[in-house]
C-alpha cells in the first residue's frame, strides 16, 4: 500500500508541475501582473519568470526521474524541489491572507482571487511531495508497464485534475443583493 501511496504522490506532483508550467506558459504575463498586485515581492516579473523556470526544470526531471533514467537521486531531488516550492506558495498565500492583500492568485489562465482554497492546495501539494520523498526509492516507474502502473496514473491524473480546479470550484464570489421586493426581473414584487 505505500509504495501505491508514494507513487500516486509522486506522479501526483509531477503531473501538476507539467500544468503548471502549461498555463503559466499560455498566459506570461498573467503570474506577473498578480504578483504586482500583491505588491510583496520585488520584480514581479523576474520573480515569475524565476517561478515558472523553476517548476518546468522540476517537471522535466521528474519527467525524467520516473521515466527511470534519472534514477532515486533524481527523485528525490525533484521531490524535495516540490516540497519547498509548493510549501513557498503556500506560504506566500498565508502571508498575503494574513496582511488582508488581495489580488489574483496568478496560477492559471484564470483570474480566480487569492483564497484559502489556493493556500490550501499548495499545502496539500506540498505534502504529497512529502509521502512521495518518504518511499521514493519504490515509485513505480514508466518501466513497469502493468496494472500497477495503470492504477498509479489513473489516480495520480484524477488527484492532479481535482487539485487544480480545487480554487475554482470552491470558489464563490459576493451575491449582489438586491433591494427587498424586487424580483430577478427588476419589476417590484
Amino acid at each position: 500500500m505505500s509504495v501505491l501511496l508514494a507513487s500516486v504522490a509522486t506522479y501526483t506532483v509531477v503531473f501538476t508541475l507539467l500544468v503548471a508550467v502549461a498555463e503559466h506558459l499560455s498566459q506570461p504575463a498573467a503570474l506577473g501582473r498578480a504578483l504586482a498586485a500583491h505588491r510583496v515581492l520585488p520584480a514581479p516579473a523576474t520573480v515569475a519568470v524565476l517561478v515558472v523556470a523553476a517548476e518546468g526544470v522540476l517537471a522535466g526531471a521528474g519527467i525524467v526521474a520516473l521515466r527511470g533514467g534519472g534514477g532515486s537521486g533524481l527523485r528525490v531531488a525533484v521531490l524535495l524541489g516540490g516540497t519547498a516550492l509548493f510549501g513557498l506558495y503556500a506560504g506566500y498565500g498565508l502571508h498575503l491572507r494574513s496582511t488582508g492583500r488581495g489580488g489574483p492568485c496568478g496560477c492559471s489562465r484564470l483570474e480566480l482571487p487569492m483564497t484559502g482554497w489556493v493556500v490550501a492546495r499548495a499545502a496539500i501539494l506540498a505534502g504529497l511531495a512529502l509521502v512521495g520523498l518518504s518511499r521514493s526509492g519504490a515509485v513505480v516507474g514508466w518501466g513497469q508497464a502493468d496494472t500497477s502502473l495503470a492504477v498509479v496514473l489513473l489516480a495520480a491524473a484524477t488527484f492532479t485534475t481535482l487539485l487544480w480546479h480545487l480554487p475554482s470550484a470552491m470558489y464563490q464570489p459576493r451575491a449582489v443583493s438586491r433591494p427587498t421586493g424586487v424580483t430577478e426581473g427588476g419589476r417590484l414584487g
